[in-house]
């Protein structure tokens, strides 16, 4: 009797053992089994439009293989060609679809458009309301009267950031302290959206003949791009500034400081002057509040609904407006 209790006691211990080593081994096992999996990336597409077709327009342009005026956001018939004519350029397989390799290519070609840089500094000088850096940099001659050029204040506004790479790039600047912010506003430009967050407009927000209507916000300097613009231009106090935008197609004379840099900038951009008072509702401005608090002078230049070339915009455009600040290359 006791032997038999005795060998079930040990069948009964046996089975405990087995069973918690198979629970022991179970997750390992199960875990060994699944396979890897690996997170894919969706690269922009045919017929697709998005912020990701967008930025990869952008790239083409800046490599040269789309022109400026094409980039709509919508992967069509073009931007599909400059695709085609990348990868026969880099020896891939030409498909006008983009995958890895293609994205390697046209970094590389990229790059390989950038010349030396002028800017000596490069500062954030704060962040948007999502969190993105917003960068000055800083290029010519420490001492010297200081001149600051400012793009993408609206996000879909954004051929003047091209003028703000040609004067960050080739020939170092002489006579001017020159600062550059090419975009103002980093979320409206990543969407390609105008406004700030809330549905701001950073060009109605400032303390000068504020009013509360449709999209100037709550109350003056409630975006905080516009008190990271106030914040540094009261730092840097510039004898010029300049506000690039589009489509108006002009410099503007409408509450100008300085007529004979209106003149400047009017004959060596090619631009027509013109008095862009919006309309008699120009309120709470950059360009009104920096004239109306400090002793330079600010102004708004305006390309129109076509972009020039890139080549123009980066080269002839930059070089003028240089002058027209009082610059050169040297």
């Amino acid at each position: 009797m006791r032997r038999c209790i005795g060998a079930r006691i040990g069948a009964l211990l046996a089975l405990v053992a087995l069973s918690t080593a198979f629970v022991l081994l179970a997750p390992q096992q199960t875990a060994q089994a699944q396979p890897t999996q690996t997170r894919a990336v969706n690269y922009p597409r045919y017929g697709q439009r998005s912020a990701a077709v967008l930025s990869l327009q952008r790239k083409l342009v800046k490599a040269r293989f789309l022109a400026a005026r094409y980039r709509t956001g919508y992967y069509g018939t073009l931007t599909r060609a400059a695709v085609r004519r990348l990868q026969d350029r880099n020896r891939l397989k030409v498909t006008g679809r983009v995958d890895a390799r293609t994205m390697v290519a046209l970094d590389r070609a990229v790059a390989a458009q950038a010349p030396a840089r002028t800017w000596y500094h490069r500062e954030t000088i704060g962040y948007s309301a999502e969190g993105r850096k917003i960068v000055a940099y800083r290029a010519g001659q420490r001492g010297k009267p200081v001149v600051v050029v400012v793009a993408t204040m609206h996000g879909e506004e954004n051929l003047g950031h091209y003028v703000a790479q040609g004067l960050l790039r080739g020939r170092r600047i002489a006579d001017v302290d020159l600062w550059v912010v090419p975009v103002i506003n980093p979320d409206g430009y990543i969407r390609s959206r105008r406004w700030l967050a809330g549905g701001v407009d950073a060009n109605r927000n400032y303390h000068d003949r504020f009013i509360v209507r449709a999209h100037s916000g709550p109350f003056a300097a409630s975006a905080k791009e516009t008190r990271v613009m106030m914040k540094f231009l009261d730092r840097v106090n510039p004898r010029y500034l300049v506000s690039w935008h589009q489509p108006l197609y002009g410099v503007d004379s409408y509450r100008v400081k300085d007529k004979a840099l209106m003149r400047r900038l009017s004959n060596g951009l090619r631009l027509p002057i013109r008095r862009l008072d919006c309309h008699g509702s120009c309120h709470g401005t950059m360009t009104g509040w920096f004239n109306a608090n400090h002793a330079g002078a600010a102004i708004t230049v305006e390309y129109g609904y076509t972009a020039r070339s890139v080549a123009t915009m980066r080269g002839r455009d930059a070089d003028a407006l240089l002058k027209a600040l009082g610059g050169r290359r040297v």
